[in-house]
């Protein structure tokens, strides 16, 4: 295959390959959106890893028991419901 443009950049697709994330460093499979720049770990060794900003809707089906949230100030809470459909929080113990 010829390219006649002298100015494109060949690209090619990263997805599902050892990598380190960008932005923990953490070693697993993943993919880059933007040829290499950023990279996404989607398996880890301690298993499959949700990212806020690209997974949302495959997070929003899952049904946990209860999550932690962490608040402005770096604090995390557990948070988890009753049978009356009653919150509660308990402050996790670092």
């Amino acid at each position: 295959m010829s390219n006649d443009n002298p100015n494109m950049i060949p690209q090619r697709a990263i997805i599902d390959e050892p990598m380190y994330d960008s932005e923990t460093g953490e070693y697993g499979k993943g993919y880059s959106p933007d040829n290499g720049k950023t990279r996404i770990i989607q398996e880890g060794v301690d298993g499959r890893h949700y990212h806020q900003d690209t997974d949302a809707g495959r997070i929003s089906e899952l049904v946990f028991d209860s999550f932690k949230l962490k608040s402005p100030d770096g604090t995390v809470w557990i948070v988890s419901i009753d049978n009356e459909g009653n919150l509660s929080k308990e402050k996790e113990e670092s």
